[in-house]
C-alpha cells in the first residue's frame, strides 16, 4: 500500500488519539489505525469508521462514558 499523499510505502498500524468536539469540550478517544510514518496520513478501515460513527452518536446523545482528566482555563 502506498500513501495517497506522499507516496511512501511506510504505513504501519498505530495507536492514535482521535478528537471529537462537543460544545466547548474536546473528547479524546484512543483508536488503532493505519498511519503513514512519513506524513501522518491516517487510513481507517470500515470497522474503524463504524466505531467512530457510533462514538459520535453516543457523544450527541450524552451516553458515552467519560472521565475528566484535566481542565483548560481561559483568561480574559
Amino acid at each position: 500500500m502506498k500513501c495517497v499523499i506522499c507516496h511512501s510505502e511506510d504505513i504501519l498500524e498505530e495507536n492514535v488519539m482521535e478528537e471529537f468536539k462537543h460544545g466547548n469540550d474536546i473528547i479524546v478517544v484512543p483508536l488503532k489505525t493505519m498511519v503513514c510514518s512519513s506524513c501522518g496520513e491516517r487510513y481507517y478501515s470500515k470497522l474503524t469508521v463504524r466505531k467512530i460513527e457510533n462514538i459520535e452518536r453516543q457523544i450527541e446523545a450524552n451516553k458515552l462514558p467519560m472521565k475528566e482528566v484535566g481542565k483548560v482555563m481561559l483568561a480574559g
